[in-house]
């Protein structure tokens, strides 16, 4: 379960994501983030510039982003 602290309440969900996300990517290396073009829409800019073995930037081909999820 995630718990909020009273400051993300006054965050964008889109921040609060990439914030759990990048806390999470600390403890579990198995986790990746595949972008289509917009990290720093979806504030995973920061898990691009700790994790960039982990990070796959597919640009706008979201349908290959599809294929590479699926292996």
């Amino acid at each position: 379960m995630i718990n909020l602290t009273p400051s993300m309440h006054e965050k964008e969900l889109r921040d609060i994501y990439g914030e759990l996300l990048f806390e999470y990517a600390k403890k579990d290396e198995r986790i990746v983030v595949l972008n289509a073009d917009l990290a720093r829409s979806d504030s995973t800019l920061k898990f691009k510039e700790l994790f960039p073995d982990r990070f796959i930037d597919v640009g706008v081909a979201e349908a290959n982003m599809m294929g590479i999820a699926a292996g």
